[in-house]
């Protein structure tokens, strides 16, 4: 398929090129969450002093069982991985002799060091406790929840200038593989996937298998709806952009097989949720295998969607959708997006793993018999 060629036949693709952008989107993801999420703690304290309290114990208990030697010996370490990491590379990339390769080997070191050292601080970047915490401000404060969906579109820019000036590709190709991105097609999936799961939703309420709540609360429910129908579609977006756009294009370019980039990128978009409330529930009762396989399927079907349209616009749609509709229309108790929907329905992870493998089926049936005729694609 085009949108995969098109990485051998256009612009840098040196594994250490690969590895140094990607490495670069997740340094601006980081710098991202620091930025944003800064106010959530004023917030919490302006909206209930309890709360805001809630919010400090629960950060601090994140320092409670980790060997904080190991802490400041990781922080330190990725600082200084993270600086030579970024002169190797730089220099391996502006390098024309031979030297340049080993520079990237270098840079691919540091790097690896960098990322260890992330794997390491990772304990303090949540808990049950923060997680908790962090859903209730969500539930109470709007504007905390427009600030945690809009680390997620943040976190592209540097993705773009790698694609740009270190891969030296255009934009365009680490979206779709045709002349310009096909707004339509998008839409087209989201309208689809909210007829699917709207009928899903209500036909499993009549038979009473996961019955319907109305929860609707005009005081929230408006300025919710809003803001989840504004920034979800971009916090979606950015995730198929890295996950099946820039990553796929990264693992496939490698090992020249789409099946190997379509597990390994789904597997990595599964445990990116690992933090996510319903994951930490699931490991308290024993279920995590089964809660997590939702995201490995919802990852999955959304390669064979990159595949099946040569570019990302049917992904994007339908994921947008799924989270939309979630958050505005049926929702459940203890979700990453603790939003007043319509309806509510109580989770059920062994049904709802069988209903989503079901519910993406229909999807792609639905969106590979609605596919568009072929037209030529940008050189």
């Amino acid at each position: 398929m085009q949108y995969f060629r098109n990485t051998r036949l256009h612009g840098v693709s040196n594994w250490w090129s690969w590895i140094f952008v990607f490495w670069l989107t997740l340094l601006g993801w980081i710098l991202a969450q620091l930025f944003l999420t800064s106010p959530l703690l004023p917030i919490a304290q302006e909206i209930d002093p309890e709360l805001g309290q809630a919010f400090l114990e629960a950060s601090a208990t994140a320092f409670d069982d980790v060997n904080m030697a190991v802490i400041g010996l990781a922080a330190l370490g990725f600082l200084v991985t993270t600086a030579f990491g970024l002169i190797f590379s730089l220099i391996a990339l502006t390098t024309k002799n031979n030297s340049s390769k080993g520079f990237g080997i270098a840079g691919g070191i540091a790097i690896a060091g960098s990322f260890l050292c992330l794997f390491l601080l990772s304990p303090l970047a949540s808990s049950p406790e923060s997680t908790d915490v962090l859903n209730r401000l969500l539930a109470l404060s709007p504007l905390s929840y427009a600030l945690i969906l809009l680390t997620f579109p943040a976190s592209l820019v540097m993705l773009y200038i790698g694609q740009k000036f270190i891969h030296k590709r255009t934009i365009l190709s680490l979206h779709t593989a045709f002349s310009k991105f096909r707004f339509a097609r998008a839409f087209q999936a989201i309208v689809v996937t909210w007829v699917v799961l709207g009928v899903l939703a209500f036909g499993l309420n009549a038979f009473g298998i996961t019955p319907l709540t109305f929860t609707f609360d005009a005081t929230r429910f408006f300025v919710y709806a809003a803001i989840s129908l504004a920034f979800i579609p971009l916090q979606s977006a950015t995730e198929e952009i890295v996950f099946r756009g820039y990553l796929n294009q990264a693992v496939e370019n490698l090992t020249r097989n789409k099946w190997v980039a379509f597990i390994l990128t789904s597997l990595l978009f599964m445990a990116m949720h690992l933090a996510n409330p319903e994951a930490l529930s699931g490991a308290e009762a024993g279920i995590l295998p089964i809660v997590m396989s939702s995201y490995f399927f919802f990852g999955f079907a959304a390669c064979l969607l990159v595949w099946m349209d040569d570019g990302l616009e049917s992904a994007i749609g339908v994921h947008a959708a799924n989270n939309t509709f979630a958050a505005v229309f049926v929702n459940y108790e203890n979700s990453v997006l603790p939003t007043p929907s319509i309806f509510q329905i109580q989770a059920s992870p062994g049904l709802d793993s069988v209903f989503t493998i079901l519910t993406l089926a229909i999807i792609l049936i639905a969106l590979y018999a609605l596919r568009p005729k072929p037209v030529v694609r940008a050189a």
